[in-house]
């Protein structure tokens, strides 16, 4: 019980003496005397015994009291503990909202989570790493609805039982998924904490997570960076050990192949001598010989150019001349299927744009792309070349009016021994020219480009750097 102030009563009314008067002996006495009268009678108050409250002031010798006195009294006992309950329950609510405030602000993601499991609360960080913050809104998420697999899911419900105020639960290395199904990683420390209603018996737990998900995304590169770097070895070697392989292979081969056309030749040679029939039989031989050496020969070519051991002889390269080269050689396959064949270079007065590359190499191409548009197309239709040049590159294009090609034959146009279903038809082919082709205008620092719809014809693009452009800068 708080402890009263002393109310002194003046007999008759009679007002107190001066401030600078020094009180008498007597005065002191009488006044100490009252005091403890009136804190009796008050007690007596508060008992609810108003007799003796009254009979304790009839007894006093000195100037009476009355109860009316001692009530005043209480009631000044009563502002006074009313004033200091409300400073007191301000100072608690400025408690906890400084405590709420500092949950809010841990600078790690915190949640409140009940005996059943179930996130209550969450901090700042915690809403907005595990994406909490609408559905916390609406009700309690439970807690193993944020574990990515169902190992970690019975990893947790296996610890938090076990979690007592002594006792900090602990999972390392777990696997999460936020609401909105981000993967997470990160260790996990429970501890229980008091209920937040006084007498409570459901204990409530506090959980904090310790993100580690840029450590473990960091590890998952570099394991996955020395995997690729192993799998490239592999790769390496098995490409290495391929092109020795398919070199010593091709040399046995050429070696008999050379002497089956060089005999079949000398056979033929013989007019008189073989019967006609024994005469188309050698012809079939030395032609079967010239087919297999030259697949040899284009095996051999790829595998040249895959190992990097193509050597380029690169100078200013004119496309037209090329071209016109090419188009003579195919000439006679033109008039076989009645075609229009038309090579179209710069405007008048204007000088042809040469291009950066090696001749040889260019004719090969050229050669394929104009063998494969004749090859291919209908009979009676036509074969377009068309010259062009931009800042950088000058390039020849190669149209015909032939079966074209599907977007899924298109994906596949380029892998070496697909013929894309044209082994049907009646055109002979091994599947490897435009292998062969893309491979060697790579090599000359330049693009093989393709368009084509079925049943209308296809389009390639040869395109090269140009000899005099000048150097690109770096992207």
């Amino acid at each position: 019980m708080a402890e009263h102030r002393p109310l002194v009563a003046r007999p008759g009314g009679a007002p107190p003496p001066p401030q600078d008067a020094a009180p008498t002996p007597a005065a002191a006495d009488q006044t100490a005397r009252q005091n403890l009268l009136l804190t009796q009678a008050l007690d007596a108050v508060q008992a609810g015994d108003l007799e003796a409250a009254a009979e304790m002031l009839r007894s006093d010798n000195g100037a009476p009291l009355t109860l009316g006195q001692v009530f005043r009294l209480y009631q000044t006992e009563l502002e006074t503990q009313s004033q200091q309950l409300r400073e007191s329950q301000l100072r608690t609510e400025q408690t906890l909202d400084w405590f709420a405030n500092l949950f809010r602000t841990l600078p790690v993601a915190a949640l409140l989570v009940d005996r059943m499991g179930m996130i209550i609360d969450a901090n700042a960080m915690a809403l907005d790493e595990l994406d909490l913050r609408e559905a916390l809104r609406i009700l309690p998420v439970p807690l193993r609805r944020l574990t990515a697999h169902a190992e970690g899911e019975l990893r947790l419900a296996a610890l938090l039982p076990t979690v007592t105020p002594e006792h900090t639960g602990v999972l390392d290395d777990m696997a999460l998924r936020t609401m909105k199904g981000r993967a997470r990683w990160a260790d996990l420390r429970i501890t229980q904490v008091p209920a937040r209603e006084t007498g409570g018996v459901s204990p409530l737990y506090l959980c904090v997570l310790n993100d580690r998900t840029a450590w473990v995304e960091a590890q998952r590169a570099r394991e996955s960076a020395a995997l690729a770097e192993h799998q490239r070895d592999l790769a390496q070697s098995a490409s290495q050990a391929k092109t020795q392989l398919l070199s010593r292979v091709s040399h046995e081969l050429r070696t008999p192949l050379n002497a089956v056309i060089g005999f079949s030749q000398v056979l033929l040679l013989r007019h008189g001598e073989l019967p006609d029939d024994s005469r188309r039989q050698v012809a079939l031989i030395q032609e079967a010989g010239q087919h297999l050496l030259a697949l040899v020969d284009e095996v051999l070519q790829i595998n040249r150019a895959e190992a990097g051991h193509m050597l380029l002889d690169t100078q200013a390269v004119s496309l037209m001349d090329q071209a016109r080269q090419v188009l003579a050689l195919q000439q006679p396959m033109v008039d076989d299927l009645g075609l229009q064949c038309t090579l179209d270079g710069p405007a008048t007065g204007q000088p042809e744009l040469m291009a950066l590359a090696d001749p040889r190499r260019v004719r090969e191409v050229l050669t394929n792309l104009l063998s494969n548009a004749i090859k291919y197309n209908r009979h009676g239709g036509w074969v377009r070349l068309l010259h062009g040049h931009d800042a950088h590159h000058v390039w020849l294009a190669v149209s015909d009016s032939g079966i074209g090609m599907t977007s899924q034959q298109l994906a596949h146009l380029f892998e070496p021994f697909n013929r894309l279903g044209a082994d049907r038809l009646p055109v002979v082919g091994h599947g490897l020219g435009l292998s062969i082709a893309r491979t060697l205008t790579h090599a000359m620092g330049g693009t093989l480009q393709v368009e084509s719809v079925p049943g209308e014809g296809s389009r390639f693009r040869l395109v090269l750097p140009r000899w005099d452009a000048p150097p690109r800068p770096p992207a």
